[in-house]
């Protein structure tokens, strides 16, 4: 494996950084000083990869998050014919990972959280998170579709509708978390929704 170059490592600190702290503070409260004392670089350094936050925060959302959905739900949705028990095993994986790091619960998801703030004030940071809701809920799209072809999945449902539904159930349960802050309410939250998840099966 070749070694990565400085700049690229730089650039994929800052990205980090930025994305950390926006999901922590916020992306309107978190400044350009913040994100270089933390990432240990220069202000040069930053303005150098990036014109400024704004062009850092479509970054973010272009890189981090989009390879963020890819990973935990297209990967994991990929290669199975029963969509239901994988997508039950992704949202426990979360729970899970809320219960080793209970900080998570006051986070929210960093997708929506970003579009509640950004989305009605910066239309180009609207159509990048639009990318990513419309990749997130394509790849449950996908597996749904596999279902319905297996026979583990309803023929009568829209994948395409239901898919948009599942993504907004688990944005809106995350929302709820981060006001909650409980792990109760986590589990309250993942006795229902598997109701609605086994309904799905034919």
């Amino acid at each position: 494996m070749s070694p990565v170059r400085q700049p690229e490592a730089t650039r994929a600190k800052i990205l980090q950084t930025a994305f950390e702290l926006f999901h922590q503070r916020t992306f309107s409260g978190t400044s350009v000083n913040e994100i270089v004392e933390k990432a240990g670089i220069t202000k040069g350094a930053l303005f150098h990869h990036f014109k400024g936050k704004l062009e850092l925060g479509y970054a973010v959302v272009d890189e981090l998050l989009r390879e963020e959905i890819r990973l935990s739900w297209d990967e994991k949705l990929k290669n199975t014919d029963d969509p239901i028990t994988r997508l039950r095993e992704i949202l426990r994986g979360f729970a899970d990972e809320m219960r080793e790091s209970p900080e998570m619960l006051c986070c929210g998801c960093p997708v929506n959280n970003l579009t509640q703030e950004m989305s009605s004030i910066d239309d180009t940071f609207r159509q990048k998170l639009q990318t990513v809701y419309a990749d997130w809920i394509g790849a449950i799209e996908n597996a749904l579709r596999i279902g319905i072809e297996a026979g583990t999945v309803r023929s009568d449902i829209s994948p395409s509708s239901v898919a948009a539904t599942i993504v907004a159930i688990f944005e809106g349960s995350v929302g709820l978390i981060k006001v909650h802050q409980t792990l109760e309410f986590m589990d309250h939250l993942a006795k229902g929704i598997p109701v609605f998840l086994e309904g799905l099966r034919p």
